[in-house]
């Protein structure tokens, strides 16, 4: 079996997840909100982010304000950047699955630390 890998073996998948409120067009369609990131372990870079929302725009600007960043070093600065940047009704939910990703990838790399 061939495959070409699209990211580093030195890369990992960490999904963060949250709820949406009210009325939401993603609430309807995946019934929760949640960001899939591709972060470099060894310098939490985030190589890529797959976001649960309903227009390819949106995830692609979404993508847009993660991508390059450090996931855990760069939160001060992600968080002011969805807060002036993003207006959608999901802002909450980008944030709050953003900050669930961050604690995943510390328990996951901490474990890794511990095993070796």
């Amino acid at each position: 079996m061939s495959h070409d890998a699209q990211y580093p073996e030195n890369s990992i998948l960490v999904v963060g997840n949250s709820q949406t409120t009210g009325f939401n067009p993603i609430n309807q369609q995946f019934g929760a909100f949640f960001i899939t990131f591709i972060v470099v372990k060894e310098t939490e870079e985030i190589l890529d982010c797959g976001v649960s929302v309903t227009v390819k725009t949106t995830e692609n600007f979404i993508r847009g304000m993660f991508a390059g960043k450090r996931l855990v070093k760069d939160e001060e600065r992600i968080v002011a950047e969805v807060q002036s940047r993003y207006f959608g009704s999901s802002q909450k939910a980008i944030i709050a699955a953003y900050r669930d990703a961050v604690k995943k990838f510390r328990e996951v790399t901490a474990a890794k630390k511990t095993v070796k």
